[in-house]
């Protein structure tokens, strides 16, 4: 096995550990929750006598574009703006373009653009066998 091999099996290997301490760290949370509850949106604490236990629910909320449309007319303008934010985001593809093909704009549109590195993905797969063996 070369090093190559050896460090893709050491990440196959520690995957495969986070994975089952993972599947096991949420079964003790469902049970913890079981215990003390956990409300819908919000936190609630409970003290044990060596442990304090927060849970938080929380309720993932998004909008339906179709819909807006109708509701925009339903409502007044105040009560829009206090239920609904305008969220602009960066079109990947629309930059990229920029970015490549057309440089002045690109650095007009980059003014108001922050980017971040994310973290570096890696992905390891088992090789089959009659491609290990050419190797």
């Amino acid at each position: 096995m070369n090093q190559i091999d050896e460090a893709a099996e050491r990440v196959i290997g520690l995957k495969l550990q986070e994975n089952q301490a993972k599947a096991a760290r949420i079964e003790a949370e469902q049970a913890l929750i079981k215990l003390v509850g956990c409300k819908a949106e919000g936190s609630s604490t409970h003290k044990g006598e060596r442990y304090k236990v927060m849970t938080t629910g929380t309720m993932y909320r998004k909008v339906d574009e179709a819909a807006l449309a109708a509701v925009r007319s339903a409502l007044s303008p105040t009560m829009f703006e206090q239920v609904f934010r305008y969220k602009p985001e960066v079109i990947t593809a629309g930059i990229r373009y920029l970015q490549q093909n057309e440089p002045e704009l690109y650095a007009i549109a980059a003014q108001a653009i922050t980017a971040t590195p994310g973290k570096p993905a890696v992905e390891v797969s088992v090789l089959a066998v009659e491609v290990r063996e050419a190797a």
